[in-house]
Parts: structure tokens; sequence; C-alpha cells
């Protein structure tokens, strides 16, 4: 019994201490420290970051293809008003060549400024004559919030007979745009090959 009573002080207190003890790793588990939060604030910043620049890059992306799109379309709309018009484009007018020939375009704002617009010869035919003022009317157009489509829009139009066999009496059109993109100047050219009907 005196073995007992000499024990248990001993075991009330291991029981204390592993209490205690317990109670301090309770109190260490209980919250954040402030280092913890601040890596944390660093590591949400870091990827926010992340996030916008690319959100940055696919939107101006997204704008790239939309002007690529419109270009393509301003292209291809000339090429099949050229081929609409194949009987007179590929009849070269003396003095002045084919119709459509050397036609540059563009809009008020181009930077290099745009001097050079060359008018449809005034002996071309009236399809000839509204074809350019349609096309450069396209070239200039805005967007909803008055923003151009192509900013600095360039367009030209080239016609060159193909020599070999000239019984054939074809023409090459090549019909390129030009735009400003930032420091890039994104170009698109299509051709074609017309012939009298």
């Amino acid at each position: 019994m005196v073995l007992l009573k000499l024990l248990r002080p001993i075991g009330d207190r291991m029981t204390r201490l592993s209490s205690t003890d317990h109670e301090r790793v309770k109190h260490r588990d209980e919250g954040f420290t402030l280092l913890e939060v601040m890596f944390a604030s660093v590591y949400l910043a870091i990827g926010l970051l992340a996030i916008a620049a690319m959100v940055d890059m696919a939107l101006s992306r997204n704008v790239d293809a939309k002007r690529l799109t419109v270009a393509t379309n301003l292209a291809a709309e000339m090429i099949e008003r050229i081929r609409f018009n194949a009987p007179a484009n590929a009849t070269s007018i003396v003095g002045v060549g084919y119709p459509y020939n050397g036609t540059i375009t563009c809009t008020s704002t181009s930077t290099p400024p745009c001097a050079v617009t060359t008018p449809i010869p005034a002996s071309a035919n009236a399809t000839v004559q509204g074809d350019f003022a349609q096309w450069q009317g396209h070239l200039s157009a805005t967007d909803s919030a008055g923003q151009p489509l192509l900013p600095n829009a360039i367009g030209t139009v080239t016609s060159t007979a193909v020599a070999n066999p000239s019984a054939l009496q074809q023409v090459q059109i090549t019909v390129t745009i030009q735009w400003a993109s930032g420091i890039r100047i994104p170009t698109i050219a299509m051709t074609t090959m017309v012939a009298p009907l």
C-alpha cells in the first residue's frame, strides 16, 4: 500500500504532463502564423498575375484573328468582283493597261500616309469603278465602337498578262491587303487567273 501511495503522485504528475503537452500541441495547431499567410499571399499573387497575362494574350490574339478574317474576306471579295467582271478585266485599255492594275486604296489614317490612291481610269467600265469605290469603303470600315476593322489598311490590285500561251488572253490578278497591328504589318495576298469568257 505504501508503494501504491508513492506511485500515485508519479502517475498523477505524468497525466498532468501529458495533458499539458497535449494542450501545447493543440494551441500550436489552432491557427496560421504570419509567415504562412505571407507565403500563401505571394503564391496567390503569382498565380493571379499569370492568369492576367494569359487573358491579355488571348484577347490580343482574338483581335489579330478577327483582323485576319476581315482582310481575307475583303481580298476574296475583290477577287470575286474581278472574276465577275472578267471580260472587261482581261481586255487591256490602250495607254492604261488592265482596268484593275495598279489599284491602290488606303484608309485616311494609314502610316506611312498613303498619298497614292490610284483611281480607276475614267475609261474603265462602271462595274470596275463601282468595285473600286466599294472596296475602298470596306477597307476603311469601322466597328460599332468607331475603331477601324483594319487599322491603316492599304489594298493593292495588280494585273499581269500571262505570256504562255498568249492566245488564251489570261491575266494573273493579285490582291494584297496590309494593315498595322502594333509594330507588325501583317499582309495577306490572294492570286487568281481571269480570261475573257
